[in-house]
């Protein structure tokens, strides 16, 4: 189906929320969640339900009103509030006795009309410092035990967020992805409208760097910086180079996931070692963090030779990318051999992007290494 035609099927959800003497519920959450085939009830199997996560999310107006757009065909449950304190659509607390809305291809359900039969709590309202860089959404994160799960919602523009009506209790609100020396604030809604939360971002600077593995590719891994308030991730590009902004403080930079045998060494600010100790932002940026690697004592080579080209295209190259590398590369000889010295064992993509002929195709490279012969057209 094309995009246009999905588009043209989809359409919106409407409907108004009342309070229980039939006042506009406003500044509630309504979430619309996902419903399975009609032969599957919540009480059936693992708490199906349980898992959902939502599928939109809207607040409703002054007025009560709300409205889900562009909602494709399928089943649907309505929710008003938090999991923890529900009303499900037409009138019931309980899922299980909760309404399908079902939508069909082009054809918008009447508005959905029902009463809310929770307390609706109180507004949660507040601001980051400092708005989000452009081009980098950010949510605001509420959690709590009242809740029944993490709520989000977009941090605007201008740095403002709003959560509409929360049930009393205690809650810390953070921020995703979680911005470097930003500190969750805890807070207490009791009967009033809480507006006052500020979450403050601390000025950062941009750090990069390159991380070196004494043989052999760098395998997947996930780049962490740390300080006693938080950790900042950084992906990790192919070739081993990094890019974060951390705020000013001592961080110790860690990587997880490394397969078995490989750790780090050392990490090099310029000419210092800070292995260990950390390495400090101050007002500028850094350039220069250097993170060596250590890989296994011995890793297989996986060599062979391309056979079947008319011709070898000059600066053509064997790429080689799987589960446990992003994605290694050497060159193409004028005869069609190539030779990676060390790879981890396991199971690779091998393609000559620059050679259209050749068949990409997998490889499996065993602790002993190997040594292959690969025709051309994979025959």
């Amino acid at each position: 189906m094309s995009a246009a035609s999905a588009a043209a099927q989809q359409v919106p959800i409407t409907g108004q929320l009342q309070m229980r003497d039939g006042s506009p519920a406003a500044a509630v959450r309504m979430v619309v969640i996902q419903a399975p085939s009609i032969s599957i009830r919540p009480s059936d199997g693992q708490n199906y339900f349980a898992t959902q996560a939502p599928f939109r999310v809207a607040l409703t107006n002054d007025a009560g009103r709300f409205e889900f757009p562009n909602i494709p065909p399928g089943r649907y449950f309505i929710l008003a509030g938090v999991t923890a304190h529900p009303t499900y659509y037409p009138a019931t607390t309980e899922l299980e006795d909760a309404g399908v809305v079902t939508v069909a291809a082009g054809v918008a359900p009447p508005p959905l009309n029902f009463k809310l039969l929770t307390n609706p709590g109180s507004r949660v309202r507040g601001k980051v410092s400092s708005p989000p860089r452009a081009g980098e959404p950010e949510r605001a994160v509420l959690s709590g035990v009242n809740l029944g799960e993490l709520i989000e919602t977009p941090v605007r523009d201008d740095g403002t967020f709003e959560f509409g009506r929360i049930p009393s209790g205690s809650y810390l609100m953070s921020l995703f992805p979680e911005p470097s020396g930003v500190r969750s604030v805890p807070f207490r809604i009791a009967e009033q409208d809480v507006t006052g939360i500020e979450i403050v971002r601390p000025p950062v600077h941009t750090v990069s760097g390159r991380i070196v593995v004494e043989k052999g590719p760098l395998p997947r891994s996930f780049l962490a910086f740390y300080t006693p308030i938080g950790a900042v991730s950084s992906p990790v590009r192919p070739d081993g180079t990094f890019t974060a902004r951390l705020h000013s403080a001592t961080h110790t930079a860690e990587l997880g996931g490394l397969p078995v045998g490989y750790a780090i060494t050392s990490v090099r600010q310029g000419t210092q070692d800070v292995t260990g100790k950390g390495f400090t932002v101050g007002a500028a940026d850094i350039s220069d963090l250097v993170i060596n690697v250590r890989a296994p004592r011995q890793l297989p080579f996986f060599k062979g030779r391309i056979t079947g080209a008319s011709a070898i295209p000059a600066g053509a190259r064997v790429t080689v990318t799987g589960p446990i590398i992003t994605a290694a590369e050497v060159p193409l000889a004028a005869d069609g051999s190539f030779q990676f010295a060390a790879l981890p064992p396991g199971l690779y993509r091998i393609s000559v992007p620059q050679l259209p002929a050749f068949t990409p195709r997998n490889v499996v490279v065993d602790s002993a290494g190997r040594d292959i012969q690969l025709p051309v057209n994979g025959r």
